[in-house]
């Protein structure tokens, strides 16, 4: 799932910055030019965990993703917010989770193959030669994404290392580590799971933000008047995969972020919140009753991944709260107007 919600702002990234490419302009880098990527081989490592100098490129990466779903490319969003400390400890709550997995995959002798190593290159190599017209647009594309060669090949290894290490952990060949018992299952959903659904105005590249603020402020006004959540769910939210289903949506602490997991477990059943901002648009959220048939038809599907991922993130959790965490001063230097 973590995994997963890592792919989807990739993707969303990605098919931002190629809606936003408009015509070439002289200033531009033109097809005959060589384009030349960032030099950024003497910029000082932010941070250290356990020692180990967490490599400026690394940061730089996960803080322009994480800064793209505050401004979705539009620079003109920081001259009236700041939020520079709280994509600062984003950036590094995403590392540490990185070094965690890492140290736990070692603990468990759990590591990638070479055919594993090999897979992920032919990936990158594939998407490479199917999405870039040439290497001028390749390297010009991973500036754009905070990235390098060596960085990409190191996030979708990561990403490989972590799903093998949760399978891993949930087979029979580790014992199993992480349990599947139907009784801890069902404990952990009574306990860490709530049904939930939310109407969503998401402040898209291109949007007037203004307009979107004003809309989910009526949308609030007519619910406190009576109007009925679904009807106005169905009319107005923009998300397509919760608009799917009329039974709304099972969530875990952590499934989301911090702000709307706050809100929507602090709701009563039956209760609607307020709107709520986020970096990326506006949320009212509504709780449901658990539906403890649909519980109990799916403890062996849907439920167990919530609960083997749950553990998963404690036991990293142990681990990333064992750290050494040591700040070179230029890591409070750091905004989103100058990083590079």
């Amino acid at each position: 799932m973590k995994k997963l919600l890592c792919l989807i702002l990739i993707l969303s990234f990605l098919l931002s910055l190629y809606a936003c490419k408009g015509e070439v302009t002289d200033t531009e880098v033109t097809e005959e030019e060589s384009y030349v990527p960032v030099d950024i081989s003497d910029v000082v490592s932010p941070f250290s965990i356990n020692g180990e100098k967490v490599p400026y490129a690394l940061f730089r990466y996960y803080y322009g993703l994480v800064k793209y779903r505050y401004d979705q490319d539009d620079e003109s969003y920081w001259d009236s917010h700041d939020y520079a400390e709280e994509i600062r400890n984003e950036v590094l709550r995403y590392i540490r989770r990185a070094y965690a997995m890492e140290e736990c995959a070692k603990q468990y002798n759990v590591s990638l193959s070479v055919a594993d190593k090999k897979q992920v290159e032919q990936s990158i190599l594939s998407q490479r030669l199917s999405a870039y017209a040439d290497d001028n647009d390749y390297f010009r594309s991973l500036d754009e994404m905070y990235l390098t060669e060596e960085i990409n090949r190191q996030v979708e290894e990561q990403a490989v290392l972590n799903d093998k290490l949760l399978e891993y952990l949930t087979s029979t060949d580790s014992g199993p580590k992480i349990s599947s018992s139907p009784e801890l299952v069902k404990r952990y959903i009574d306990n860490y799971v709530i049904r939930t659904d939310h109407i969503l105005i998401l402040n898209d590249p291109g949007d007037d933000r203004n307009e979107n603020e004003t809309l989910i402020k009526e949308i609030d006004e007519k619910l406190k008047n009576g109007a009925d959540f679904e009807e106005l769910r169905k009319k107005y939210s923009e998300d397509e995969q919760t608009n799917q289903t009329d039974t709304g949506y099972y969530i875990a602490e952590g499934d989301i972020s911090q702000i709307l997991s706050d809100a929507a477990f602090a709701l009563g059943e039956g209760q609607i919140s307020g709107v709520i901002e986020a970096p990326y648009g506006y949320h009212i959220v509504k709780r449901y009753a658990k539906d403890e048939d649909y519980i109990k038809n799916n403890l062996n599907g849907v439920f167990l991944s919530f609960y083997q991922e749950h553990i998963f993130e404690q036991m990293l959790k142990k681990l990333m709260d064992k750290q050494t965490v040591e700040f070179d001063q230029s890591f409070y230097t750091y905004t989103p107007l100058n990083i590079k």
